[in-house]
């Protein structure tokens, strides 16, 4: 009866360590922090998160932090938006099942330049 019970034991632990093998979970996950030149948070900037026609939008927390959850793996593409700022791209990050991907933005200061004419009236 020991030889059974100890067959039993070994296959219930092969069975538990394939599974324990496998991904949580059949997404994943982006974030990242958005800052500007000098290292500062910048909150509430406008983060899209794109793979082929799908696209999320969130925004960035009071500390520049953003997080997209439940994407399905694949390549994506990141776009930040902020107000004074340059528009920040990434692309090509690759996202696996059960995984998270980190992708940090640094904004550039945004150089508006403004074209003035005057005229004097006839």
């Amino acid at each position: 009866m020991p030889i059974f019970l100890t067959a039993a034991v070994m296959m219930a632990l092969a069975v538990f360590s394939a599974l324990g093998a496998q991904p949580a979970t059949t997404r994943g996950t982006l974030h990242g922090v958005v800052t500007d030149p000098s290292g500062a948070a910048v909150p509430g900037a406008s983060v899209i998160v794109s793979a082929g026609q799908k696209a999320q939008t969130v925004s960035t927390d009071e500390s520049g932090a953003y997080t997209v959850a439940g994407l399905a793996p694949g390549h994506y593409r990141v776009l930040v938006h902020s107000a004074g700022f340059s528009q920040f791209e990434r692309s090509g990050l690759v996202l696996s099942a059960g995984y998270e991907t980190e992708a940090d933005a640094q904004l550039a200061v945004s150089t508006l330049k403004q074209e003035i004419t005057v005229s004097a009236g006839e």
